[in-house]
């Protein structure tokens, strides 16, 4: 039963993420279609307006990739923006006794 109860509280934080995963997407998307029909349309102002759109196409997905990065170095989760994961330190350690071993091999061959 211990875990139907924690399958129902990860499914309503599962669904918070997913909602503020879509509800990102979203403004993004329209951020970007905004900035095609100023680009496409006769927009008064278009000089000083179409900079500002293309600036935010660039600025907010790496706003939103700097919130979940803090979100996961406060609450301790590994996300998508956390630096290090367990697969990439794994993958360092394997790289690293390569290495070592490579110069084993070359030591021993001067030798």
């Amino acid at each position: 039963m211990s875990e139907n109860n924690s399958n129902e509280t990860n499914t309503g934080s599962s669904k918070t993420k997913r909602i503020m995963a879509w509800i990102g997407i979203g403004i993004i998307g329209l951020w970007i279609l905004a900035t095609a029909v100023i680009a496409i349309l006769p927009v008064p102002n278009k000089g000083r307006i179409f900079p500002f759109f293309m600036f935010g196409c660039i600025i907010f997905p790496i706003f939103l990739w700097i919130g979940m990065w803090i979100y996961g170095a406060v609450t301790g989760k590994k996300n998508v923006a956390s630096y290090r994961t367990e697969e990439m330190e794994e993958t360092l350690r394997q790289a690293e006794e390569i290495r070592q071993k490579m110069e084993e091999a070359e030591n021993s061959s001067e030798e």
